[in-house]
């Protein structure tokens, strides 16, 4: 009965780190950002939301292997809720991209929300996340934009 037993953990083992790097290569691959910012999916094309260094936000477009493309109907407003009170902030075109008209309050740990239109008719897709600007140990980019899996 032990024998069965050890024979049976063995084989279990063996299938487990069989599938292992298969379960591994299934992962979807990191798409590049090409201004470190952070890559909001589902969009066409390809959307980076990028906070430059005097804070005010830049959202570039990507075509296919992300290849820079023009803003042509895309719009999108931020909401930031740091403590001092929600801020909305506007985006205008310029230069290809969209960029705010004013820049992102003070401070960081407080949540933003991005609302991205395609078009003015479309219905306004959601994107909310942490603005943290703290640099990642491991791919050293903000971590609000961070390509890390932790």
């Amino acid at each position: 009965m032990k024998t069965n037993l050890r024979r049976f953990a063995i084989a279990v083992a063996l299938c487990a780190s069989l599938a292992l790097p298969a379960v591994a290569e299934d992962k979807p691959a990191q798409k590049a950002r090409p201004k470190g910012g952070r890559l909001l999916d589902r969009t066409e094309p390809h959307a980076e939301f990028v906070i430059e260094k005097d804070r005010n936000v830049t959202i570039n477009f990507y075509a296919d292997h992300m290849k820079p493309a023009a803003v042509t109907t895309q719009s999108a407003t931020v909401i930031a809720t740091p403590a001092s009170g929600k801020t909305t902030i506007e985006f205008e075109r310029k230069g290809g991209s969209l960029v705010s008209k004013t820049k992102l309050p003070e401070g960081e740990g407080y949540n933003l929300a991005v609302q991205f239109k395609q078009t003015t008719d479309s219905k306004p897709q959601n994107f909310r996340f942490e603005l943290d600007l703290t640099a990642c140990a491991e791919c050293k980019r903000a971590e609000y934009a961070c390509i890390c899996e932790h």
